[in-house]
């Protein structure tokens, strides 16, 4: 399957995952039948914008496109082959993209390459992506900031080929801010904004995570799934005033440090990991719980939880350790005794 055949099969399969408020029609505001016609031309409409003439493909760009030296500016739409730091001659940083911002497609045998945003802007219309890593290349893509990704579906998307990405802004996608599977990479002083669903939809296995934020998007802060991965081994990730969790974390092995959690919709932290551990977290002022999470042999340690809508810190589970240092007041469930009786702290037990 071609670049642009494979671009547009896999744009009808996002907007299909990305808008089920259009594809199920118990979720339409019209009348049986007449909901159906919305996804054909809302997709049909995105599709449009995403094709290309009849015998044109997309445009490589960067700073070596053939191997030899060759460097040909960037634009909505091209395919970035190699290294690039955008500046004021890459015409995607000064146009609003109809459709997807920038393809990566690494040839194979291209030395690591990094994508520099160099302070600029790649805005769009809601219709693609704006950065979309179809094959990062053997040691997979950086992407560097100063920078702001906005206005897309999702911001950044990468099944896999990211090693890194940091000091970038993903705000006012329509889905997630940045959206990643893979082994081993690094999301790194990063910022999502006001996205209609997760500020940090992350997955896969090993990932690492230090002072990130997350801010008032339509559901979690942060989603993340899978195996091993470090949250705050340097630098503390932020939840804040997002529409649902703060941080919701599913998976084995995953180490939580330092967390922060506040004004949620949704508890703070929602968790269910195995073998795992999550110490120094702090919530305050979430609708739901601060921290409640499920799991086999989790241990918690040194957090805090005040002020939230329901309990401070609830942990279940076969084997769950309270490594001490825990603490909760001024929730729900100590405000209200009469109502919620019980410890408003238990790790397995009332919290020592």
């Amino acid at each position: 399957m071609g670049l642009r055949r494979l671009v547009r099969f896999g744009a009808m399969t996002r907007l299909r995952e990305e808008a089920p408020e259009f594809t199920r029609e118990k979720r339409s505001p019209l009348g049986p039948g007449e909901g159906r016609i919305i996804p054909v031309l809302s997709i049909g409409l995105c599709l449009l914008l995403l094709g290309s003439p009849a015998g044109a493909g997309p445009r490589r760009c960067g700073d070596d496109v053939d191997g030899r030296g060759r460097s040909i500016p960037c634009a909505c739409g091209d395919v970035l082959v190699g290294s690039r730091t955008l500046g004021a001659k890459d015409p995607i940083t000064r146009e609003v993209c109809e459709g997807v911002g920038l393809l990566v497609q690494i040839p194979a045998g291209r030395p690591p390459a990094t994508l520099a945003l160099g302070g600029q802007t790649i805005a769009g219309r809601a219709c693609g992506v704006g950065i979309q890593v179809i094959d990062g290349g053997v040691d997979g893509l950086t992407i560097s900031g100063p920078g702001t990704v906005e206005g897309f579906t999702t911001g950044i998307l990468a099944q896999r080929g990211v090693a890194a990405i940091r000091e970038v802004t993903a705000s006012g996608n329509t889905v997630d801010g940045i959206s990643l599977g893979g082994v081993g990479y690094e999301v790194r002083a990063c910022e999502a904004t006001r996205n209609g669903r997760d500020g940090f939809a992350l997955r896969g296995r090993g990932a690492r995570l230090d002072g990130n934020r997350a801010l008032q998007n339509g559901r979690h802060g942060f989603s993340i799934a899978g195996r091993e991965a470090e949250l705050g081994a340097e630098f503390a990730n932020e939840g804040l005033a997002n529409a649902r969790d703060g941080l919701r974390v599913t998976g084995r092995g995953h180490m939580l440090a330092q967390p922060v959690a506040n004004e949620n919709g949704g508890a703070g932290i929602r968790a269910r990991i195995s073998h795992g551990r999550i110490e120094r977290a702090r919530t305050d002022a979430n609708g739901a719980d601060g921290l409640r999470a499920a799991g086999t042999a989790l241990a918690v340690a040194d957090s805090a939880a005040r002020d939230n809508g329901a309990s401070g810190i609830t942990v279940r589970g076969a084997l769950v350790v309270d490594a001490g240092g825990n603490r909760a007041e001024g929730d729900h469930r100590q405000r209200h005794t009469r109502t919620l009786p019980g410890p408003e702290c238990t790790v397995a037990v009332p919290c020592r």
